[in-house]
């Protein structure tokens, strides 16, 4: 309430560039920021619970439904009493893939996971178009694949709901469109981003079985690291962008209450929720971007010279920082009007694989430099 009646008077006060958040930023891009908070206090205030189709609408041929994967498939973590794997759908960028669609072999397929606190979002076109093409433009790459995830606001789809369907999309490309996994990208922005961790670990628990295969990369954009710490608010509020960044304390704090849902956080589930407490031996390498004005950029670091740390993960971490962007630039470009720096960061991640790709032609063990720009 009191973010609304202040809400009249900000296109006022931001005509002072010494009142916006970061002074280089536009009035627009200062004005944009804080209504998209003001939409995000307003969507938790309100107890939102988007309801998600699995039919194409306006997304036609681009979008799909799969079936849960083989049963064999889903183990440890993701077999739950109460959780189980749906059909669940998704939408693919530029065109429709098939079996028989022809690509060069240096160009990659991408599994993106969009962000949302789990709570919000459908990876369709009205909200990652955006990111799609700028992927589509900027990386090796000739198609995205945007997972439509079940978000943990509805009914039975606490963790790992999410995690069963990251499977199920990634068996999806491997085992139905015979897509080697050496030309597949894991992407995820925000909670898509902790997604992808998870996804991660879990190929890296069951290295051993052979359960899924190992990704080519993995790029990072804002990852959520920590869902159980998203629940203190006052912890949130004291972060040193909690008041420039668009992210308020609830609208995580109310995703991390539905993830979370009625399941002890034990030792097997922690790490999944947390993963920049618990890091991991990757099973290929991860590339990192944050932006220097988000409430989560400390975090960000953290988790990347946590993961750096590991011997098992040396050379397979690159960190890379914009300085004056919020959080997800990626994703929210298009609305905030920071779209030179969401092509920059495209930019950094595809010029990650292209490094790879060199790497890999001279060696079987890729690695890289860790690039703390």
């Amino acid at each position: 309430m009191v973010s609304m009646i202040k809400a009249p008077f900000i296109p006022l006060l931001y005509l002072g560039r010494r009142f916006r958040q970061d002074q280089d930023w536009t009035y627009r891009q200062a004005l944009s920021n804080t209504f998209v908070k003001l939409f995000l206090r307003v969507f938790v205030a309100f107890r939102t619970k988007p309801p998600l189709s699995l039919k194409p609408g306006l997304e036609g041929d681009r979008f799909v439904s799969i079936e849960p994967a083989p049963e064999e498939l889903y183990t440890g973590i993701t077999v739950d009493d109460e959780i189980h794997p749906e059909t669940t759908g998704g939408t693919w960028f530029p065109t429709a893939y098939s079996y028989n669609t022809t690509t060069s072999s240096d160009k990659h397929i991408i599994l993106h996971f969009h962000g949302g606190s789990y709570i919000l979002g459908d990876g369709r076109t009205a909200s990652c178009k955006f990111l799609a093409n700028n992927l589509l433009t900027h990386t090796p790459s000739s198609h995205v694949f945007s997972l439509q995830y079940r978000l943990a606001c509805n009914p039975n789809s606490r963790f790992p709901a999410q995690l069963q369907d990251a499977i199920t999309a990634y068996c999806y490309l491997t085992h139905s469109l015979h897509i080697p996994a050496s030309r597949i990208v894991l992407s995820g922005d925000s909670a898509g981003g902790h997604l992808v961790l998870a996804l991660l670990r879990y190929i890296a628990d069951y290295d051993d079985e052979k359960i899924l295969p190992v990704p080519t990369c993995s790029w990072l954009f804002s990852p959520w690291c920590d869902i159980p710490g998203a629940k203190n608010t006052g912890l949130w509020n004291n972060l040193p962008n909690a008041a420039v960044d668009y992210i308020p304390a609830s609208f995580p704090a109310w995703g991390a209450k539905h993830v979370i849902g009625n399941q002890e956080l034990n030792r097997a589930v922690e790490p999944y929720l947390a993963p920049i407490w618990h890091p991991f031996a990757l099973p290929s390498p991860v590339f990192i971007a944050s932006g220097g004005r988000e409430v989560m950029c400390q975090e960000h670091e953290r988790l990347a010279r946590h993961l750096q740390k590991l011997p098992q993960n040396e050379g397979r971490v690159e960190y890379f920082v914009q300085d004056t962007v919020p959080h997800d630039v990626l994703m929210v470009a298009w609305i905030l009007n920071f779209r030179k720096e969401a092509a920059q960061c495209a930019e950094h991640a595809g010029c990650f694989l292209t490094k790879l790709q060199a790497m890999s032609d001279e060696s079987e063990v890729p690695v890289l430099p860790f690039d703390e720009a």
